[in-house]
């Protein structure tokens, strides 16, 4: 058996009246520099706060952890070099405490860490989000920010506003991650996805046989009749997962260039059908990540990546990395009208950006130094990515798997579906269990999508950035 040791112990406890200052030395000020610049900017004097939902995590307590006290040098390293103070906040979820701020005629934060996708919309729709391409002393594109896909939720109108601490240890989290218990699958005899990805075999006709295989190798074992071949975090995001593994995209474009919804067509309704036939052979069943991770009672689980990926303090016997066996780490398998390319992982929620709040104190070029200080990479150990090959996953292709899926990954849309999204989500998963079918679900919720792209206009994410 194999034991890894996480080294990333951060707490996800969530501190109110948490606030942190570090020291800083003295430099002469300096405004309005371009990124481009060779000349060392620096920021004497200045205090910047930055107001975050998760501040136990960007600051850890002094010895909590080898890679929280690194994060902690790194930022005593800025304050040195730029001549500043930085203050980590408690801060809430959504935009009401800005704007509290604002009523009252005080300044608010200078930057904002949020992973909620409302907030920041709510904010940037009353003009107190910069545009990070209206900050003279950053570059947005630049590839510590994070993937542009993964930032999806921080571009407005064709503009970006949010920013991801990428070059740090805290891997970047997605929906649609399918991982399997590989000891247990050698241990049966039945081949890992690897070995059906290299042959090119990893598609819904042979997945459905592979499960088959799975049950009955099982069964011949001795497993319980409770054993579950392939669980489910969530039937609905595994419908939307699935459907992304067919082809379908959540908005589309129709012949005249109009975005439309693109989910109600045969391909979603194949994906529908696919989930509900697994379903009925009790080869797919939706339950806790406890009965594959911490029961082994199941071989297969599609859920979030960071059961995958994250230490999560408290609750070590729910996520892989802790478990005394290998496992591997994968995309979906792929439909008719799908193909090799296809990710079944797409953004579920804001997930940890960072954006520049317009009713601040501090110059915003100011800030924009301060960003590209800030983000810089916290070690010469390559971060989250050194971590994750090296000390968590078990093989390379799940590394790799894990940045391609992360780099193409895909847009639910739930801000141009609105309220529609969770009734959406809800008839997926009654399409799943056959409480319906896949043209019940769709007719039941598309006057109520149909609305809500209507109302809120649609900017696809693919015309963005070619």
């Amino acid at each position: 058996m194999f034991k890894r040791i996480v080294s990333l112990t951060l707490s996800f406890l969530m501190i109110s009246s948490l606030l942190f200052a570090v020291s800083c030395g003295s430099q002469e000020e300096t405004f309005d520099l371009d990124y481009h610049s060779e000349y060392v900017p620096d920021l004497n004097g200045l205090t910047f706060t930055w107001g975050s939902a998760w501040a136990s995590q960007m600051y850890p307590t002094e010895g909590f952890s080898n890679d929280g006290d690194k994060m902690r040098a790194h930022y005593r390293k800025v304050e040195e070099e730029l001549g500043c103070k930085i203050n980590i906040v408690q801060w809430e979820q959504s935009s009401n405490r800005i704007l509290s701020e604002v009523a009252a005629g005080r300044y608010s934060v200078d930057l904002l860490d949020n992973e909620t996708k409302n907030g920041p919309v709510q904010l940037y729709k009353i003009n107190m989000l910069v545009a990070l391409e209206d900050i003279s002393t950053i570059d947005p594109y630049d590839e510590k920010f994070g993937p542009m896909r993964f930032r999806q939720y921080g571009i407005f109108n064709g503009k970006i506003y949010g920013v991801y601490q990428y070059e740090w240890d805290f891997p970047p989290e997605y929906a649609g991650a399918l991982l399997f218990n590989s000891e247990m699958l050698s241990s049966l005899g039945i081949p890992l996805p690897y070995e059906l990805q290299e042959n090119d075999t990893w598609t819904w006709d042979n997945y459905k046989q592979y499960l088959r295989d799975i049950a009955d190798a099982a069964q011949n074992s001795g497993f319980e009749n409770s054993f579950i071949p392939h669980v489910s975090g969530d039937y609905s995001f595994d419908a939307l997962s699935f459907m992304f593994m067919n082809g379908c995209q959540v908005i589309e474009k129709d012949s005249s260039g109009k975005a439309v919804f693109g989910l109600d067509n045969q391909n979603a309704y194949a994906a529908l059908e696919y989930l509900n036939e697994l379903y009925n052979e009790n080869l797919y069943k939706q339950a806790g990540s406890e009965v594959m991770i911490k029961n082994q009672m199941a071989a297969i689980l599609t859920i979030e990546s960071y059961y995958g990926t994250h230490f999560h303090d408290g609750y070590n016997e729910n996520y892989l990395p802790f478990q005394d066996y290998a496992y591997g780490f994968t995309t979906f398998p792929y439909g008719p009208n799908g193909d090799e390319t296809c990710v079944s992982g797409f953004v579920h929620t804001g997930r940890r950006l960072h954006f520049v709040v317009d009713y601040s104190q501090n110059d915003k070029d100011d800030i924009g130094i301060l960003l590209n200080e800030l983000f810089e990479p916290i070690d010469e150990d390559g971060g989250w990515r050194g971590s994750l090959e090296r000390q968590v996953f078990y093989d390379k292709r799940d590394y790799d798997m894990y940045r391609y899926m992360l780099e193409n990954v895909n847009y639910d849309h739930s801000f141009t579906l609105g309220s529609a999204y969770s009734s959406l989500r809800n008839v997926f998963s009654s399409a799943v269990t056959g409480k319906k079918t896949p043209v019940e679900a769709f007719q039941s919720v598309r006057d109520a999508v149909d609305t809500e792209i209507n109302k809120n206009g649609v900017v696809l994410f693919e015309d963005l950035f070619k």
